[in-house]
């Protein structure tokens, strides 16, 4: 269920963003995980959910116990990789802090492009587009906490796809 209402504010946040254009995300990866690959060659992931979709038989959450929860000396709450029907199809992580946003956004800029000085300002979402990879960091005010994705667009379309909404 929280998977649900993480990809309902997901979609209803995108609507918001700033854009930078992405450098290359000719291999859409991160800290190793490539995108849309076969997470069955990952050792010792937990199964934190399982649902399915309309059309996605098999949506799993993992978690990987004794995962280091640190980006560019950000501490990070949590690190999870959801999978559609096997392939890895984002990966979330979640922080606490806007001086932890300040530095995950820098960190991002340098490794898939610089935003616009003026939009640099505190919003509540970012988003770098590429062909095989969407970045998006989201900051939340009210509670202090932000996530990190890192989004395969194709597989993120069918977890999200239903009946009559996106034409064949």
């Amino acid at each position: 269920m929280r998977s649900k209402v993480l990809i309902v504010v997901f979609v209803v946040l995108w609507s918001g963003e700033v854009r930078a254009e992405q450098r290359d995300d000719s291999i859409p990866s991160f800290n190793g995980y490539v995108l849309e690959s076969p997470v069955s060659g990952v050792e010792s992931m937990n199964v934190v959910e399982h649902y399915s979709t309309e059309f996605v038989q098999d949506v799993t959450v993992y978690e990987k116990p004794g995962e280091p929860l640190i980006l560019d000396a950000v501490p990070l709450k949590t690190v999870r990789y959801r999978c559609a029907n096997g392939l890895l199809e984002s990966i979330q992580l979640t922080y606490k802090g806007r001086e932890n946003r300040e530095k995950l956004l820098s960190w991002v800029e340098e490794n898939y492009g610089k935003l616009p000085s003026k939009e640099r300002r505190i919003v509540s979402q970012v988003m770098w587009h590429g062909e095989k990879l969407l970045i998006m960091l989201t900051y939340n005010r009210s509670n202090d906490q932000g996530t990190l994705w890192f989004v395969s667009p194709s597989l993120h379309r069918e977890i999200n796809r239903t009946t009559g909404s996106i034409p064949d």
